[in-house]
């Protein structure tokens, strides 16, 4: 086979890979503004997707301001979990018995709702920017530290065996055998936190008492009846998390093209 020929397949996987998604989107809102159509849904009810795209144009200030602000308070309340999560997990993954004494409270953060948490934290902490990034960490650091300790204890025995009869010290086996062990597990955890993050910001928002940020935005629009500026900042914030994630994606490809996972 030729090397055209290769790089010419190559370039056409490249293209279904990138098309696929867009084909699936972009089905999805064709069949949503067909079937509000046929069915003659009310716009305050549910409006078509062609509107929301005209009312984001028609203010783009407005969303691109109250974006940047969850985007901010989401980045923020991310790299805290993830910071916060890796420095317990290598506690637990270096010893059994943190391991088991803190796992029961992980369990416990996991399973309670975060809307639960939410207006506590308000309370405890007031209202701002502080509350939004306790309830968006608590949201992304269960992910981080589950996936951070199986990918810490991933190492390969053998080569732990031979870091420990050359002598190398605790902080050269995790800087040379845990934490590139773990970081695939870590990159899985970020794709599904980074979501959450925003999930966090947004609640936040709803109960932190900011004027500004998509969850004010939608708060808003839900107590004075505006379903343009609902699902406006429902498509922002679909935008926004798609974005981090294939900006996730990107920094993985570069950080694990040695591992088999890039490979194919």
């Amino acid at each position: 086979m030729t090397g055209r020929s290769l790089t010419h397949r190559s370039l056409t996987r490249r293209l279904a890979r990138l098309g696929a998604p867009v084909f699936g989107v972009v089905g999805f809102l064709v069949s949503w503004q067909v079937l509000v159509r046929a069915f003659g849904t009310p716009k305050y009810l549910l409006p078509q997707p062609s509107d929301i795209l005209r009312h984001i144009g028609s203010d783009p200030g407005f969303y691109l301001r109250n974006a940047r602000t969850t985007l901010w308070e989401a980045t923020l309340g991310f790299l805290l979990a993830f910071v916060t999560a890796l420095t317990v997990a290598t506690l637990m993954a270096h010893s059994r018995f943190i391991d088991r004494a803190l796992q029961p409270m992980a369990v416990l953060i996991q399973v309670t709702p975060i809307i639960a948490y939410a207006p506590a934290i308000v309370v405890w902490r007031g209202f701002g920017l502080e509350p939004i990034l306790i309830v968006t960490a608590l949201v992304c650091f269960v992910p981080f530290l589950l996936n951070g300790v199986s990918g810490l204890r991933s190492v390969d025995p053998n080569l732990l065996e031979l870091a420990h009869s050359v002598h190398a010290t605790r902080r050269e086996i995790f800087l040379r055998l845990r934490l590139p062990s773990a970081l695939p597990f870590l990159f899985s955890a970020a794709r599904i936190a980074v979501g959450l993050a925003l999930i966090g910001a947004v609640l936040g928002e709803f109960f932190a008492g900011v004027t500004g940020g998509l969850g004010y935005a939608v708060k808003v629009a839900q107590a004075h009846v505006l379903p343009l500026q609902l699902w406006g900042s429902i498509f922002v914030l679909g935008f926004l998390g798609a974005s981090a994630t294939l900006a996730i994606g990107a920094v993985e490809r570069v950080a694990l093209r040695w591992h088999s996972s890039q490979r194919h």
